[in-house]
């Protein structure tokens, strides 16, 4: 990496700008974070950290902190006519983190800026990103900020990450369309302390003539809810009150229960928006500032803190020498379609839950029992709602050698038990348990050899053939468990060698005998090593030894 390479700057210091710089810092990238805001949020907002969310921070040492603050909540419930009609479980997610967990986002930005902290970066307040100035677009850029005193600064960055949210002006001013539309309809939000029947495992959401009220758990017995179509007239300067959300869970509820101490609420309105590029020369969007839409399914935050991670590496690599500029060009190629069906799937959900029509209602209300009762209709919901089924099977990073088991390149590798034969760089020859995710390293592809049978002759031929680029992989030599069938299902009983991604996504799957398709893969992505970019590896090497 050139020493004179120019930071990243990132506007915007909420989950996703965090995100950002603590990825990018990782890889040893300079940025500069900045927030127009001159305090972090108080207040709830987003509060579901979803099952692929909560795996992908695991292997940045982060997702165990969110777990201890976090209410697992177990189901979805779903109401219509005075009775449940619908209880998705989200015991059937197929991941150790098989529940949603309910956290504010107020606690999960805490967890992203002490990450912050120990990677050595700070977030610069009262300090907005408010144009593009002129410079050689080909290396760098010129953006100007300004203070709170009014007063400018032109600063001088590699590349822009957006992630101002909504009211971006960097969207508006690389020319960025937020297509979508607004809801006209007022919603009442708060945070209170429910007495009664309701339990704590599960998110409710009461579906009625008069509206819905969607109830979820923050633990303690406090729950967020929201509410369409209140009572009282929304208007600037008042907000709902306690006694509104009682009478509203009266009207719609047939669970007794009681509100009290209200600490925080809020009107406001859903849009539904998204832009159709991510990336404008040396600008990225992500997060808000690229798709929002209804809190319906806790999508929205995750999304945006998955962009980041689908970007970063790859960024990461072109700025340092190690991948081919082409490679930034499949971030927009493979989350677009990924944020059109969030946002689908979102305004579906909304629309059939808030519906005022009788003949809907009444259709809804009796097919959608025996839709649950469908084992595969439970598992797959589930799986998509907490993220887990999302892949890039159609990017043009995903390509297939043949393999026998079911994974396919742009899948997300599972977190299965497996033996663990050799790692690459390990002194230690004895065989040990371990599981997948426990070999994946964010900071690196990931080769894994699975059911070789002459492990030393393939190892050979593979670091022959990928020799050039071999500095940015970490080979795995592993097993299947005897008798455990997932492992088979997956990796299937033949020889097979899988590239993980470092957002732990396989970009390549093969067999013995696809070694050389392997070499076109990473001739046609990545740069040979050089001199100039070994240090810069020994570096890296450093900074995943120690968790960052």
């Amino acid at each position: 990496m050139s020493e004179d390479l120019k930071p990243v700057l990132i506007a915007g210091a909420g989950p996703t700008g965090m995100m950002a710089a603590i990825e990018l810092s990782r890889f040893n990238i300079p940025v500069r974070l900045i927030e127009k805001k001159a305090e972090p949020e108080t207040t709830s907002r987003a509060i579901g950290v979803q099952a692929r969310t909560l795996e992908l921070l695991e292997q940045r040492g982060l997702g165990s902190s969110l777990v201890k603050i976090g209410n697992p909540g177990l189901a979805f419930s779903l109401y219509g006519e005075g009775k449940r009609i619908w209880r998705l479980d989200f015991e059937t997610i197929s991941s150790k983190y098989n529940y949603l967990l309910f956290v504010s986002q107020a606690e999960t930005e805490n967890v992203l800026r002490e990450a912050l902290d120990k990677a050595g970066v700070t977030i610069e307040r009262n300090l907005t990103f408010v144009a593009l100035g002129q410079a050689d677009l080909d290396t760098k850029m010129t953006a100007v900020l300004q203070r709170a005193d009014g007063s400018l600064e032109q600063f001088e960055c590699s590349y822009l990450i957006d992630a101002e949210g909504a009211h971006s002006t960097a969207r508006g001013t690389v020319g960025v369309h937020f297509q979508g539309k607004s809801h006209v309809e007022a919603y009442a939000l708060g945070d209170l302390h429910i007495d009664g029947d309701l339990v704590e495992t599960d998110f409710h959401i009461f579906s009625s003539e008069h509206g819905f009220m969607s109830m979820f758990p923050m633990g303690g017995r406090r729950f967020r809810v929201m509410a369409d179509n209140p009572i009282s007239q929304p208007s600037k300067g008042t907000r709902p009150s306690l006694e509104e959300f009682q009478q509203i869970y009266d009207q719609r509820s047939h669970i007794p229960a009681k509100f009290r101490d209200m600490s925080w609420s809020s009107w406001f309105r859903i849009n539904s928006r998204m832009v159709n590029r991510l990336q404008v020369g040396r600008v990225f969007l992500g997060g808000d500032s690229a798709h929002i839409h209804s809190p319906a399914g806790a999508q929205g935050m995750n999304t945006g803190m998955q962009d980041m991670m689908n970007l970063c590496w790859k960024l990461a690599m072109v700025m340092k020498g190690q991948a081919k500029p082409e490679l930034l060009e499949t971030y927009s190629k493979e989350r677009i379609p990924i944020i059109q069906g969030v946002l689908k799937k979102t305004e579906a959900t909304n629309d059939a839950i808030a519906s005022k029509s009788r003949l809907f209602r009444s259709v809804f209300n009796h097919v959608a029992p025996w839709l649950v009762g469908m084992e595969n209709v439970q598992h797959n919901a589930a799986e998509h709602m907490s993220q887990l089924a999302l892949n890039y099977r159609e990017s043009a990073l995903s390509v297939s050698g043949g393999n026998s088991g079911e994974l396919r390149a742009g899948d997300r590798l599972p977190d299965l038990p497996v033996t663990l034969l050799h790692s690459e760089g390990s002194s230690d020859t004895q065989p040990r348990p371990a599981t997948i995710f426990s070999l994946l390293s964010p900071s690196f592809f990931t080769l894994l050899y699975c059911n070789i049978p002459d492990p030393a002759k393939t190892h050979s031929e593979v670091q022959t053939a990928v020799g050039p680029w071999i500095h940015m992989m970490r080979g795995q030599l592993i097993a299947s468990n005897p008798g455990h069938d997932m492992s088979k299902k997956y990796f299937g009983s033949s020889p097979s060698i899988v590239l993980v991604r470092p957002d732990g996504y396989a970009a390549f799957i093969g067999s013995g005998n696809s070694i050389g398709k392997l070499a076109e893969y990473c001739d046609k992505w990545l740069l040979p090593q050089t001199s100039s970019t070994k240090a810069e590896t020994a570096q890296a090497e450093i900074v995943a030894r120690s968790g960052r």
